[in-house]
């Protein structure tokens, strides 16, 4: 009888090392785990990002001098112009990433992307203006489904009535006052809708080449009226005018976010989704580690 205990014991011990051993394991990777996690995702420490995204986004130093360093490093590939028959194919990519980027609308032509939709479901005041939508309210329902609590406001040259319960709409055109067909300016437009004093969180362009001449309106006017994301499809026009208006969303904060084809315009026409950010984010230095 006596062997059989002798290789019970052992049998027993050997399984207690082994069970020792896989608690170590476990509580190792447990901590090691919390750690990473911790050091990539700390929003207790996210004071940098918060004020260079104008309080946009929460995130830890690390990660956010991550996308600092990549912006940075592809804002130079930026700045070189490639010649190509297809202009926005060689040129202009996107330079900042948003880590939930959702679209919205309809699959194809007419749905945008948006940065971190999930960041604007706490806003209180969130407001949302869109741009040309030529009988087409796939983008305001769905936005309105997802973020019920915004306000939405819809433009467009010819009459059209928004869905029930879903947007505000007005038959104008963003032009410069002194166009026919109910053409004002987008400072004019604010002050009539008493939003001066609004944040506007999102808007949305699709107004078939006028994009060129609205755009600069926009920077024109007080900087407190300018969207936090502008969403626009760009069409082909004369090279010059279209690196000056890049030129125009850099100097005053904008990053690229998003960059899409829209293939019902072939090889010519693109959908870009522009970020504002603060001038903090652009002069501070920031290394890859």
């Amino acid at each position: 009888m006596t062997k059989p205990i002798v290789r019970f014991s052992i049998v027993f011990q050997s399984l207690g090392w082994i069970l020792l051993f896989i608690f170590i394991v476990i509580i190792w990777n447990y901590r090691l785990c919390s750690d990473v996690t911790h050091f990539y995702n700390n929003d207790n420490d996210c004071q940098q990002s918060l004020n260079e995204s104008d309080g946009f986004i929460c995130e830890s130093n690390y990660l956010w001098n991550k996308r600092k360093y990549i912006y940075q490093t592809q804002e130079k590939e930026n700045l070189i112009r490639r010649p190509n028959s297809y202009y926005f194919a060689s040129n202009w990519e996107p330079n900042f990433h948003c880590s939930h980027a959702e679209r919205i609308g309809a699959m194809g032509d007419g749905g945008k992307w948006i940065c971190d939709l999930f960041r604007m479901k706490s806003q209180n005041n969130c407001l949302i203006y869109s741009a040309g939508s030529s009988g087409d309210f796939s983008f305001e329902i769905h936005m309105k489904k997802v973020l019920p609590h915004c306000e939405i406001h819809t433009f467009d040259k010819n009459l059209y009535l928004c869905p029930t319960n879903t947007c505000i709409f007005h038959q104008i055109m963003f032009g410069t006052d002194i166009q026919l067909n109910n053409s004002e300016t987008w400072s004019t437009i604010i002050q009539k809708l008493s939003h001066t004093h609004r944040f506007i969180d999102v808007l949305k362009i699709d107004i078939e080449g006028g994009e060129y001449s609205f755009l600069p309106q926009i920077f024109n006017s007080i900087k407190n009226i300018w969207p936090r994301q502008i969403l626009v499809e760009l069409h082909p026009i004369n090279v010059t005018i279209i690196e000056g208006i890049f030129d125009l969303m850099r100097k005053n904060n904008y990053v690229i976010f998003n960059k899409e084809n829209n293939v019902d315009g072939g090889p010519y026409f693109f959908e870009y989704g522009f970020l504002k950010l603060n001038p903090q984010f652009f002069l501070h230095s920031s290394s890859k580690t």
